[in-house]
């Protein structure tokens, strides 16, 4: 006769079996690219002050239309056919910030103790099957200080996850859409193209691969090498996602060809 706590461990594991099932087929779903990618933004006031609330109220799904229009337009590269056109949904406001990774050196536990943190946020601030199949990225908005970097944002594959940390100020949307997208391609299994330095790694991390010799400087950025890699030691961020390309490794990594 099986004992409770023999009872509350087998539901347990129940849960978890289920849950890794439904992670992996959210994942392979989304890959497929059988159906347009619905990719859903939850905006939150990372300072939680009056001017990056007015900012985030006065936002539209058309501030992020250029990301779904990137997205196609770039498929049309490795595919006979084009991509259906993304479709990006403004949600609500969350009140609350997602939990932060820890800081390095962390180890295997104390990665995975935060994983089930964010995991745990996402049910708690999302419709569990409602959001099945869709990307979903938390964008906290800063108003920002001259010369300090932003949280650094991420994107996790499992779980279709993005954590973004973005400027509260409209002339930073341009920008803003960029790391949105870098950190959108991560939740679908590209992998980052720069080096520690930051700097694009060749050829994978650079825009123009065959057409530009010698290498520098680059005109365009790889999007997941994030920058424009202008000499060996320097590179500067692309100002607009026009001013990007989907790689053909990046490509390859989600499953365009």
């Amino acid at each position: 006769m099986m004992t409770f706590r023999g009872v509350r461990i087998t539901i347990l594991l129940g849960v978890l079996i289920t849950l890794a099932a439904l992670t992996s087929w959210e994942r392979w779903f989304v890959a497929q690219w059988m159906r347009p990618l619905h990719i859903v933004i939850y905006p939150i006031n990372g300072d939680h002050n009056e001017q990056v609330q007015a900012y985030i109220d006065a936002l539209t799904v058309d501030d992020f239309t250029e990301i779904s229009q990137f997205i196609n337009q770039q498929s049309a590269r490795y595919r006979l056919t084009p991509i259906a056109v993304p479709q990006v949904k403004l949600a609500h406001t969350i009140a609350t910030e997602p939990p932060l990774p820890p800081k390095p050196p962390a180890s295997a536990v104390d990665i995975a103790l935060w994983s089930l943190k964010l995991r745990q946020y996402v049910w708690q601030n999302t419709a569990f099957w409602q959001s099945l199949g869709q990307v979903k990225l938390f964008v906290v908005y800063h108003q920002g200080e001259d010369g300090v970097a932003l949280e650094h944002s991420l994107g996790l594959q499992k779980g279709l996850i993005g954590v973004v940390h973005a400027f509260a100020q409209p002339q930073q949307n341009a920008q803003n859409n960029v790391v949105i997208t870098h950190e959108l391609l991560h939740t679908l299994g590209a992998t980052d193209k720069y080096d520690a330095n930051l700097q694009p790694i060749y050829p994978e991390g650079f825009a123009d691969v065959d057409g530009n010799v010698p290498h520098y400087p680059q005109s365009e950025a790889e999007i997941m090498a994030g920058r424009i890699a202008l000499s060996p030691t320097h590179a500067v961020m692309p100002k607009r996602l026009q001013d990007c390309v989907i790689g053909a490794k990046t490509a390859f990594e989600i499953q365009w060809h």
